[in-house]
């Protein structure tokens, strides 16, 4: 099931965030760099809630929450009809369409705001599984930042700027 995020799923976001970013691979931010609260989270659901700019949609499998997409516009008004997505979904429930459903969640949100002309992500290159279910639903390389990051061990790996028009 997909739906918005409510109040009282801030702890689970919260886990969420942690049990990924705790990948290691996925994210720019290190584990140890997170430092949203569940407070946060819950504020940030309330903000999202009441505001046209941005949606925090959940997918539920058996009441729990199993990935999130988050969709925001920026704040200048000559950002504002570009939305930025950030996705994450847990490691056992990867494989199974929930991403493809959370990524159709949100290019119908984008697609119903007379504001939005563009879907925006950045995604490491390496990570093929992404980047295949971005391509698959329409999302291009718009541009390529080699060597943009540095993991601990000093190899460097390439970010990717994609983009979809809605």
């Amino acid at each position: 099931m997909l739906e918005r995020a409510r109040a009282d799923d801030a702890v689970a976001l919260h886990a969420l965030f942690v049990s990924v970013l705790g990948e290691g691979r996925y994210f720019v931010t290190e584990p140890e760099e997170y430092t949203s609260t569940v407070d946060d989270q819950a504020a940030r659901i309330a903000t999202l809630s009441s505001s046209d700019r941005g949606a925090l949609l959940v997918a539920r499998l058996n009441r729990r929450v199993v990935g999130l997409v988050l969709v925001e516009t920026g704040q200048l008004r000559r950002q504002r009809h570009v939305a930025r997505l950030e996705i994450l979904l847990e490691k056992e429930s990867r494989g199974f369409g929930i991403g493809r459903l959370l990524m159709e969640a949100v290019i119908t949100w984008a697609t119903e705001s007379p504001r939005i002309t563009k879907l925006a992500l950045t995604v490491f290159a390496d990570n093929t599984r992404a980047r295949a279910l971005y391509e698959a639903m329409g999302f291009a390389v718009e541009g390529h930042r080699r060597g943009e990051y540095r993991e601990r061990d000093g190899t460097l790996r390439d970010d990717l700027l994609m983009a979809r028009r809605v």
